[in-house]
């Protein structure tokens, strides 16, 4: 079965604008705060702080290998999708990758924190679950879009 390009790239990158959209204020993270003491709070925040800086690290470097790809193939069919698919495939693969402290998890100490979190993992999940839905029908809605 051949995957389009574009359709996989695409899908990627309106799964992106949507995840970036999307509030992250919810109830599940207020709670979640809440149950938290002064020192778990500054964990918390850490961890979230470093989480960030290694999402935006994959970032720079899939976009620097989009780049690269851009460059030494510049008359490639579906150059623009390619590209896409590079740089937001290293995003990901590297975030997942990358070390990282223990999860916050390991912090909390109550049942009622744990649940909180279970809360916000169940949320984040079917988040991204939904983002890549609403990508592909972007993508295909973009498709259609063009081709009448």
């Amino acid at each position: 079965m051949k995957v389009n390009f574009c359709l996989v790239g695409l899908t990627l990158l309106f799964s992106s604008i949507y995840m970036t959209l999307e509030n992250r204020k919810s109830d599940h993270f207020r709670r979640f705060y809440n149950l938290l003491d002064a020192g778990q709070k500054n964990k918390y925040e850490d961890i979230v702080k470093e989480r960030m800086l290694i999402y935006l690290g994959g970032m720079i470097l899939g976009t620097a290998l989009g780049y690269f790809y851009y460059t030494k193939n510049k008359g490639s069919k579906y150059l623009f999708c390619k590209v896409l698919i590079i740089s937001y495939l290293t995003k990901l693969g590297f975030y997942y990758s990358f070390p990282k402290s223990p999860l916050m998890l390991y912090s909390l100490h109550s049942k009622e924190q744990t649940d909180a979190w279970a809360d916000i993992y169940s949320e984040m999940k079917n988040r991204w679950i939904k983002s890549l839905v609403v990508g592909f029908f972007a993508y295909i809605f973009l498709v259609v879009a063009l081709v009448n």
